[in-house]
């Protein structure tokens, strides 16, 4: 049941709805929580926001068939309860209600156990009966009852769906008219044998922390995502009685709202799992990426890698006889396959310092020397203002365990002879090509 037209106001105080007419009988407000005050067959006005339900709306409370547990019925028919528990939503309680159920009200429980022990007795009895469904689960051959029969309907309990029209069952009357269900309350069974009743496996309920996969992303809260996707169920805001799964990506760039029946989501498998989670790590590398070999170097399909070193991505989705790889090459055009987890993406900045590091081996590899290696002869500079006069371009003129001992015009004038860390000098003119030697 969706949201209530035709409820009246009949009182208020100080612009807030204290009483209410709705279906002949009359509803008072009711201060506390819905979810702990109200019961089934009073009146919530809703202030949750949500896609599916309307603020300022009257909801009814039913029991969820499913759960059995209190929950309105949303706008889309689905169960609500996050209604119930909102701080803002307000409950209104029938003035007439009473202890003591009606003749209705015990009329309707007899019926409702005379079907369950005519269910069982099938079962015993190994006969066929009918198992109650979920109306998202219906298809063709399955069968509706209607709570509420019409003038026109009155000989069978069971009419068997031929079609659907815009999602709504289709079956022939007593009459032998076709008749359209739109508008009209009523469950959905299956014709089930106890056997297969037996057989049947009970499928695990989802939950927080399991993976599913998207069967239908044609819903409102769920515009970031598509059919066949897995997702993975995360904590919502609403607690875990929401009536809708939040999920996310498995990137978690994306979240949204899905119904959790198997119309809309169904668990994934382990397969389907893993296969999602590698295309995800492979979807975080590129074409031209500068990446870190962080193990299996050597061994086939990355002979002549080595971990550490550094190389790039040529392509994050080949196909490969060990499955999708992502194909590396290396500043001699060497390739290799190596998995999302076996490699670093770089920054911007580690790229720019380790093309700086090659740069300056390159210089030095031209002389035939290491980064950093000093030779006695050579002309250095050492930029230290509070010691050294011109830049502190000097000779070197020793070297004690590889440190150079520079001989340059100090502060004061005088030319003296300083170890200094070779870091922190710069080689202007090797010896090997000074024209004054």
């Amino acid at each position: 049941m969706a949201k209530l037209d035709g409820v009246k106001t009949l009182d208020m105080v100080n612009g807030e709805i204290t009483k209410v007419a709705y279906g002949g009988a009359e509803y008072e407000r009711v201060e506390g929580r819905a979810k702990e005050s109200g019961s089934v067959g009073d009146l919530v006005l809703n202030e949750r926001i949500h896609c599916d339900l309307t603020v300022g709306a009257f909801y009814e409370i039913v029991i969820d068939e499913d759960y059995g547990c209190e929950t309105v019925r949303d706008d889309v028919g689905d169960g609500h309860s996050s209604a119930l528990y909102n701080s803002g939503s307000v409950l209104f309680r029938k003035v007439s209600a009473s202890t003591d159920p009606s003749l209705e009200e015990r009329i309707s429980s007899a019926e409702s156990e005379l079907e369950t022990l005519k269910s069982d007795v099938a079962s015993l009895k190994g006969e066929v009966g009918y198992k109650r469904i979920d109306a998202d689960e219906a298809k063709v051959g399955d069968f509706v009852k209607f709570d509420d029969p019409r003038s026109f309907l009155p000989d069978k309990e069971y009419y068997e769906i031929e079609e659907f029209d815009c999602g709504d069952p289709i079956i022939t009357d007593d009459d032998g008219d076709s008749y359209d269900t739109y508008g009209t309350s009523f469950k959905v069974y299956r014709k089930v044998s106890a056997a297969s009743v037996e057989a049947e496996p009970q499928p695990e309920r989802l939950k927080v922390g399991d993976y599913a996969k998207v069967v239908d992303a044609n819903q409102l809260c769920m515009a970031s995502f598509r059919d066949g996707e897995i997702v993975e169920i995360i904590p919502s805001p609403h607690g875990v009685d929401d009536e809708d799964f939040r999920v996310a990506s498995l990137s978690r760039s994306a979240t949204g709202y899905t119904k959790k029946t198997p119309k809309y989501v169904i668990r994934a498998t382990d397969e389907e799992v893993a296969e999602a989670k590698d295309a995800a790590a492979r979807a975080k590398f590129k074409e031209g990426d500068k990446v870190r070999l962080l193990s299996g170097g050597a061994g086939w399909p990355l002979s002549g890698f080595h971990n550490g070193e550094f190389y790039e991505v040529a392509d994050a989705n080949f196909d490969h006889p060990r499955g999708k790889l992502i194909k590396i090459v290396s500043d001699r055009g060497r390739i290799g396959f190596a998995t999302p987890d076996q490699l670093e993406i770089l920054s911007e900045e580690e790229v720019a310092e380790i093309k700086r590091k090659q740069a300056e081996e390159a210089k030095w590899a031209k002389i035939g020397r290491k980064v950093g290696e000093y030779k006695k002869g050579d002309v250095v500079s050492y930029d230290d203002p509070a010691w050294f006069k011109n830049s502190g371009i000097g000779e070197v003129v020793g070297l004690s365990a590889g440190d150079p001992r520079v001989r340059a015009v100090d502060s004061g004038g005088d030319k003296p002879a300083y170890y200094l860390d070779p870091v922190k000098l710069r080689l202007i003119t090797p010896v090997e090509a000074r024209f004054d030697r």
